[in-house]
């Protein structure tokens, strides 16, 4: 075809020079009455020369198979999409079903109990709407259960006593201005907890007679919750109601419970390897009751006018540093051995403290500090009292001694101010005890052991 043009290019180049020089004349353009279009037989086919409509306009069935083409609003027809492009919904919304796998959708999220029914006016029942949030976080593997501002009543508590909660947080808008609230003699929280979170909540008993928590946790973090109105105690966690077994890594963290009946936080044995940090706590019996270990106590405030500041009930490895420990009507700190051992070494470390106005039920009556084995021959020991402040400046306050303790050895004092902290003439009374050592302390380092 190629070589066949350029013999018929170079034949007429030839003529036309040719007649050119012979003066023949050159002939005239051809040319048509009308200009030839492609036969309308011919357009529109699908394997055709691609060719316009009255528009000027491609037929669409001429177009290759990965052009887009537009409907009648401009827009890209959605079955022309590349499958991984999103479209929008009337809303301007993305198609869940369009998202990538590993991305959540909204309701694995945050599960807001007002779309499952709460209504949150302090007046309506919304324990089943609460319920109905949890179990779809549940069906979803866990997720965060949203509490919007206002009062959530409840018929019962929130909870699972056998199966328990796994991965759930409980979370309230703002900062403790979002409050459950009792109707019934029952606690706000039960159950078994595992790996979950509860957060700036207000937790209301509302004097029905109740704790505002009284659960098994593990792996959980009870965080800036405000509890009000509770009964008996505050917390109560891990005492063996729901399971034996044991719950580690717990925090009570930041939260802030008012003075009721009772004891603000109450631990079993099951809870070890766990913190209580930075909470304010008021109670007419103990503001701390703990068994087990190990357990770090610090930076929490423990107020209000109770019994005791922290009760010791039988532990391993304690560590009590950097509190605030006033206004108890006895001692502020007490440990009892358990009687059921022949032998107990608890290693608790009392540290960095601020002890004051104690012993407002008798005054001159209560020790500080007080430490009580078994027998002579079963007794406890392993205790440090270093780097604290002793005293006491309300009218009504002034406790005896600043420790005392029997049937204990191995009790190191070292570094504390005291000098205000005790009325004896000793700040120490020590009886069948061994391995003590009082040194270093501000005023005296004098041991009455009779």
């Amino acid at each position: 075809m190629v070589t066949e043009i350029i013999i018929a290019a170079e034949l007429t180049r030839r003529a036309l020079f040719t007649g050119a020089m012979s003066g023949a004349a050159v002939p005239a353009l051809h040319t048509d009455a009308t200009p030839t279009f492609i036969p309308e037989s011919e357009k529109a086919q699908a394997n055709g020369v691609a060719s316009l409509d009255a528009n000027a306009h491609v037929y669409v069935n001429q177009i290759p198979p990965g052009f887009a083409t537009l409907d009648a609003n401009g827009q890209v027809y959605q079955s022309q999409l590349p499958p991984m492009v999103a479209t929008l919904d009337s809303n301007g919304h993305i198609f869940e079903s369009q998202l990538p796998g590993d991305v959540a959708k909204h309701d694995e999220l945050v599960f807001n109990v007002r779309d499952y029914g709460a209504v949150g006016d302090g007046t309506t029942d919304d324990l089943a709407a609460i319920n109905a949030a949890i179990a779809a976080a549940t069906a979803h593997g866990g997720g965060t259960v949203w509490f919007p501002v206002g009062v959530y009543l409840i018929s019962g508590a929130i909870g699972n006593t056998t199966a328990g909660l796994t991965s759930i947080t409980l979370a309230g808008a703002g900062s403790q201005i979002t409050t459950l609230k009792a109707s019934t003699n029952a606690p706000i929280l039960t159950g078994l907890w595992y790996s979950c979170t509860v957060v700036n909540l207000v937790l209301d008993a509302n004097g029905q007679g109740s704790p505002c928590i009284s659960a098994h946790v593990d792996k959980t973090h009870l965080e800036r919750l405000l509890l009000l109105n509770w009964n008996t105690y505050g917390i109560n966690v891990n005492d063996g109601t729901f399971t034996d077994n044991g719950g580690l890594l717990n925090f009570i963290d930041r939260c802030n419970i008012q003075q009721n009946t009772g004891t603000g936080i109450y631990t079993g044995y099951r809870f070890y390897d766990s913190w209580i940090i930075n909470n304010n706590v008021g109670a007419s019996d103990a503001d701390l009751s703990i068994e087990g270990g190990p357990v770090r106590i610090l930076g929490n405030h423990l107020d209000g006018s109770p019994t005791y500041n922290i009760v010791f009930r039988g532990n391993k490895r304690v560590l009590v540093s950097d509190n605030i420990l006033e206004g108890s009507r006895k001692q502020s700190i007490v440990y009892t051995m358990p009687a059921w051992l022949s032998s107990d070494k608890p290693q608790i470390q009392i540290i960095g403290n601020m002890f004051s106005n104690g012993g407002k039920l008798a005054q001159n009556t209560y020790p500080a500090i007080s430490i009580t084995g078994v027998s002579s021959a079963a007794r406890t020991e392993g205790f440090t009292v270093t780097g604290n402040t002793f005293a006491c400046d309300d009218v009504g306050a002034g406790w005896t001694y600043v420790i005392e303790a029997q049937f204990a050895r191995t009790i190191a004092a070292v570094g504390n101010q005291w000098k205000e902290g005790h009325m004896a003439t000793q700040p120490c009374h020590f009886l069948t005890c061994a391995n003590t050592e009082v040194v270093g302390n501000h005023a005296d380092n004098v041991v009455k052991t009779t």
